[in-house]
């Protein structure tokens, strides 16, 4: 990124002077056979959405992935997959809302209005500190389809292309900024609806919903998270016996894992109380 010389070009660059002008490191390839074994763990009904997503980076030595969209019915746990494909990764992860955030603050606000901002891919590398981090677009089908602000759908086209991307005119700092390095993971309950131009520049993944052959093996990366919520080490947790497992089993059918999630956590609350009874 060059810099700017105006005196309203570097009250809009105030706050990004780390990045200005200066060449930034790439966040590499960590141990792919240790990521994939982390995110089985927590994910083991989406063994080939997972290693389709890691397979990008294989023989790399730079964590960037292939523009994606990840399709699937709500509670399946698209968006947490790529929170924690990020974190795994070491990439910082910069997430957007895409049903309220417009074309306009996603492609960056022009410098001539008082509320001026760069584009958010660029706010995310310099968070980062590094070119390439991760940023998650949440529930892409429900982004706004008016033009009033510029539509988010339009906004994203010229960033999901390398060569694009490579000399993305940024609005508020009015110069060309490098985005190529940057992952873009979307999620979605569907693709109906969304643009045609904006489907042929991401590749669609599947995400499965769990079945309840799952069920045994989610119910320990499930305690493990209700444990780091509380700040607890899950060994402090009630021990979920058959007749537990019998009961989530009753509850939990397959599908959301949003809902396997409450039914353990009220589980495990009624477990505690009936232990600080005893």
């Amino acid at each position: 990124m060059q810099e700017t010389g105006t005196d309203r070009g570097k009250a809009v660059t105030r706050g990004y002077e780390h990045i200005i002008g200066k060449p930034l490191p790439l966040a590499p390839v960590p141990d792919l056979a240790a990521v994939r074994a982390a995110l089985l763990f927590e994910f083991p009904y989406a063994r080939g959405t997972v290693d389709r997503l890691l397979a990008d980076l294989v023989g790399r030595t730079q964590a960037t992935l292939r523009p994606t969209l990840l399709v699937g019915p709500p509670g399946a746990g698209k968006s947490r997959l790529g929170a924690r494909l990020a974190h795994h990764l070491g990439l910082v992860l910069w997430r957007v809302d895409a049903t309220r955030d417009s074309g306009a603050s996603l492609g960056g606000l022009d410098r001539r209005w008082a509320t001026s901002e760069p584009a958010h891919a660029v706010m995310a590398v310099a968070r980062a500190g590094c070119a390439n981090p991760l940023i998650l677009l949440d529930e892409l089908e429900k982004s706004a389809t008016r033009t009033d602000n510029g539509r988010l759908w339009d906004a994203l086209l010229p960033m999901l292309e390398a060569e694009t991307a490579r000399t993305y005119q940024d609005p508020a700092f009015q110069v060309e900024v490098d985005l190529s390095h940057v992952s873009w993971l979307a999620t979605s309950n569907s693709v109906e609806g969304l643009p045609g131009p904006l489907l042929d520049r991401l590749r669609v993944l599947e995400m499965p919903a769990p079945s309840a052959v799952h069920l045994e093996a989610l119910l320990e990366p499930i305690l493990a998270r209700i444990a780091a919520d509380r700040g607890l080490d899950p060994a402090f947790l009630p021990v979920l016996d058959g007749d537990a497992v019998s009961l989530i089993r009753r509850g939990w059918r397959g599908g959301s894992i949003r809902r396997l999630t409450r039914l353990v956590e009220a589980l495990v609350t009624a477990r505690e109380t009936l232990e600080t009874r005893q």
